[in-house]
C-alpha cells in the first residue's frame, strides 16, 4: 500500500510542528537511551526554564532518563501515559485554535467538529468522556450520538477513555486532516 499524505489547513502549522518535534524526542529517548544518558552526562541537567517572576530557573533533572530505562518494553507506561497527555493537550489546542479562527466559524455544527469538541472534552477531563451534569448533561445527551468515520460518541462511552482506547494516536490526524478539507471546500 502506498502512502497517502494527509493536508492541513494552515492554521495548525506551528502546532504540527511542535507536535512532529516532541514526538521526536520521546521516540529518540524511547529508543535510544544509552545515547540520551550520554548525552546529557555533560549537563548538569535536561533544560533550565526561565522564570519572569523570580531570578531562579525551574531545573528539569536528569533522573527522567532513569524512569525512562526502568521501562519494561511490554509495557511502557511512562511512554505511553506522556503520550496520552500530550495528546490531550494537543486536542485542546486544536479545538480552541479552530473555534478562534474565522475561516472555520460557519461549520461550527458539522460533525467532524462536533466529534472534536467531544475530544476536547474528554481531553480536559483526565483522558475521559464526560457529559457535566444538570442542565449541561441534559444539553449533551440531547446532541448524542456523533459520528465521525464509523466511530460514534454517545452516551455508553460515559467514564471510559479517549486516547489508547475509543481512539489511535493516528487518529486525531485524519479528523484534523477532515477538518481541513471541509474548512478548504467551505472557502473555495
Amino acid at each position: 500500500m502506498q502512502d497517502q499524505p494527509l493536508y492541513f489547513h494552515k492554521s495548525f502549522d506551528s502546532l504540527l510542528d511542535t507536535f512532529r518535534a516532541v514526538i521526536t524526542g520521546m521516540t529518540w529517548l524511547k529508543i535510544s537511551i544509552k545515547d540520551a544518558q550520554s548525552f546529557y552526562e555533560k549537563h548538569q541537567e535536561i533544560i533550565g526554564l526561565a522564570c519572569s517572576v523570580t531570578h531562579k530557573k525551574i531545573k528539569v533533572g536528569k533522573d527522567i532518563l532513569s524512569l525512562i530505562e526502568k521501562e519494561e518494553l511490554e509495557q511502557p507506561v511512562l511512554y505511553n501515559q506522556t503520550l496520552i497527555n500530550f495528546y490531550r493537550v494537543f486536542t485542546i489546542a486544536i479545538k480552541d485554535i479552530i473555534w478562534e479562527e474565522a475561516n472555520f466559524s460557519q461549520l461550527f455544527e458539522k460533525s467532524e467538529l462536533q466529534f472534536l469538541k467531544h475530544l476536547r472534552n474528554a481531553s480536559a477531563h483526565n483522558n475521559q468522556f464526560y457529559w457535566g451534569i444538570g442542565q449541561q448533561r441534559m444539553n449533551t445527551l440531547g446532541k448524542l450520538p456523533v459520528i465521525w468515520r464509523g466511530k460514534e460518541i454517545n452516551e455508553k462511552l460515559k467514564n471510559t477513555s479517549l486516547y489508547m482506547n475509543f481512539l489511535q494516536p493516528g487518529d486525531l490526524f485524519y479528523l484534523l486532516a477532515d477538518i481541513s478539507k471541509l474548512v478548504n471546500s467551505n472557502h473555495g
